[in-house]
């Protein structure tokens, strides 16, 4: 081999290798991009799905805050007119029945409202809870205006539906992760 050959190899294989560099760098940098983009597009949907939970946490708290004080509200009522109800029995005109029966019929009105909310949001356990509520109370509502249940009776239900408030308000908070407290009452909670 000569030294004009030898020249031609040894610039051939400086040209291949200065080409090859230049493709093995970019190819690298390629690679350096796409492992960015795809780090980048990870933390991206990581924090879409961080936000899609705290979104879903709110609308989940806004429907248990509104369903939790209808139930209240519709519980207070009932109990109430209860109070007058069992009073009538001394003056059957101490109480406006058909007046009182609206103002319930009202409110069990917006009970309805925003347990129908809470059933597009809310999980099937705080869902089951609370309809066994609704149900009580809306039950109840109708003996009230019935007026032929005894006064006991009508008693007997609101402590039961007081008993069912704790219960759907515990699991709500368990279900937002805010409470470790039991469902049922405990024994003497809330005793005087």
């Amino acid at each position: 081999m000569d030294a004009s050959t030898s020249a031609l190899i040894v610039a051939v294989v400086g040209v291949l290798g200065t080409l090859v560099s230049g493709l093995l760098a970019h190819r690298s940098a390629l690679r350096a991009t796409t492992v960015e983009l795809a780090h980048q597009e990870r933390q991206w949907q990581q924090e879409r799905r961080a936000q899609d939970r705290r979104e879903e946490l709110a609308a989940r708290r806004a429907a248990y805050t509104a369903l939790n004080q209808a139930m209240r509200h519709f519980h207070a009522v009932l109990y109430r007119d209860h109070q007058a109800y069992a009073a009538r029995g001394a003056d059957p005109e101490a109480h406006d029945r058909d007046a009182a029966h609206e103002r319930r019929e009202a409110d069990r009105r917006a009970l309805r409202d925003a347990y129908a909310e809470a059933q597009m949001i809310v999980p099937d356990a705080v869902l089951e809870t609370a309809g066994r509520l609704v149900h009580h109370l809306s039950r109840t509502h109708a003996l009230l205006g019935e007026g032929g249940a005894p006064a006991e009776e009508i008693g007997e239900r609101l402590a039961r539906a007081s008993e069912r408030l704790y219960e759907v308000r515990q699991t709500m908070r368990r279900d937002l992760g805010i409470s470790v407290l039991p469902t049922a009452r405990p024994e003497g909670y809330g005793a005087s």
